[in-house]
């Protein structure tokens, strides 16, 4: 495999309540960038505020939790297609499996959709970075992980760098296993990192933040290490 990331690209970071698509458009220009210059990419999509509407309407209308998440899985499909529309580097439809990804990355950038109730699309990026070896970058709409909730605690506090262990413990607290939950990244996903000590960030969507770190330079955002 060639030196690159696999990225979880929050759906409420493409779809805050329009779909972004001046964002999209300039994600993609850079990672497409990276990509010519030898850079290679798993992004998987995730569904964001469109998942949580739909498994809020369809637990109103009478559903299961597994169905609520099946709805959830939709979304992410749409916003994959985002991402297929948008690289030029694009494999030309979104993928369900992970090994499949991996094959792929060799020749194009591979476009991940949700696949599994239960577990976010943080679940399959973690697992794609696994198979892969390759560090996790995932975004989203804070810039980093903190102690507590920053758009509801002012004195919350982000750590620049935090261990595994650290950073298992404290999703634990906040995992509800709930459809629609919103953590920085489900406790699943959490612990596939853990066990193969994989390296990850958590940034803002601030793509020249981004672009520093694809480059290797200084970034704002956390680290997530092995002690």
């Amino acid at each position: 495999m060639h030196r690159g990331f696999v990225i979880s690209v929050g759906g409420s970071v493409m779809v805050p309540d329009r779909i972004d698509v001046p964002w999209i458009r300039r994600f993609a220009r850079l990672i497409d960038r990276h990509y010519e210059a030898g850079m290679r990419f798993g992004l998987v999509a995730g569904g964001g505020r469109t998942a949580r509407d739909y498994s809020w309407a369809v637990r109103l209308l009478g559903g299961t939790k597994t169905e609520m998440d099946e709805a959830g899985i939709i979304a992410t499909h749409a916003n994959a297609w985002l991402l297929v529309s948008a690289l030029q580097s694009a494999y030309p439809e979104p993928l369900a499996d992970v090994w499949r990804a991996k094959a792929v990355m060799k020749h194009y950038t591979a476009i991940v959709k949700g696949t599994m109730p239960g577990v976010t699309s943080d679940y399959g990026a973690a697992l794609l970075a696994e198979v892969t070896g390759l560090p996790l970058i995932n975004i989203t709409n804070v810039d980093g992980v903190y102690d507590k909730d920053p758009r509801t605690n002012d004195d919350a506090r982000r750590y620049d760098r935090i261990t595994h262990d650290e950073f298992v413990a404290l999703i634990a607290r906040e995992d509800t296993r709930e459809p629609g939950f919103h953590v920085p990244m489900d406790l699943a996903a959490a612990e596939i990192l853990r066990r193969s000590k994989i390296k990850a960030y958590i940034v803002s969507k601030d793509l020249k933040n981004l672009e520093r770190l694809l480059s290797g330079k200084s970034f704002v955002g956390t680290t997530i290490t092995s002690p």
